[in-house]
């Protein structure tokens, strides 16, 4: 969640080697690896400056590389996305589905954002009070999305759409998605006549 709380190190290079020097990886797999992540991640350009330097974003992203480069099986990420830009989201997301295609790893990610959640997950766990209250997938949970605003959490901006559509009384399923939106509006296109 803080870019600052996980730096350890003074220069961009020897935090991406860090993780790795404590696993007691061997030098030449680990030039390899850090080599991979600055130029998978884009950061070979700074890769020589100071940690206190770079921004937030490249902080974050210094952050996820270094993690990465240790090739874990399970990934725990808290808010991996707090704070930054709408491009810089999408990057560090973009990184993470494709880690997790690549190497087939479980990514568990803790996030407000339920249009990132409702886009990217194949699994919900949504907590209330330090409760689990609902389990499922996207569609699964974002069918009561009314719960979830009553909870005072977060849903996609189209789900609110649909459920206002819903209070006006037109017979529309919530959705967590423009695809599924535009196929609720065809339905109701088709049931009512109208154009």
């Amino acid at each position: 969640q803080d870019p600052d709380d996980q730096i350890v190190t003074d220069k961009v290079w020897h935090e991406l080697a860090f993780g790795l020097e404590s696993l007691g990886v061997e030098q030449k797999t680990m030039r390899l690896r850090v080599g991979e992540m600055a130029s998978y991640f884009g950061i070979q350009n700074w890769f020589h400056r100071q940690t206190s330097e770079l921004s937030g974003g490249q902080k974050q992203l210094l952050n996820l590389a270094s993690v990465m480069a240790m090739q874990p099986e399970i990934l725990i990420l808290d808010e991996p996305t707090a704070g930054l830009d709408p491009v810089g989201r999408e990057d560090i997301l973009r990184n993470i589905l494709d880690y997790r295609a690549a190497k087939n790893a479980t990514i568990m990610m803790v996030s407000h954002s339920m249009n990132d959640m409702a886009r990217l997950a194949d699994r919900l766990f949504v907590m209330n009070g330090g409760r689990l209250v609902m389990d499922g997938t996207p569609a699964e949970v974002f069918r009561d999305a009314a719960s979830l605003v009553d909870m005072g959490l977060d849903v996609p901006e189209i789900t609110r759409v649909f459920l206002q559509l819903q209070k006006l009384g037109l017979p529309v399923a919530p959705v967590y998605s423009m695809e599924q939106a535009v196929a609720e509006l065809k339905k109701l296109k088709g049931e009512s006549g109208h154009a």
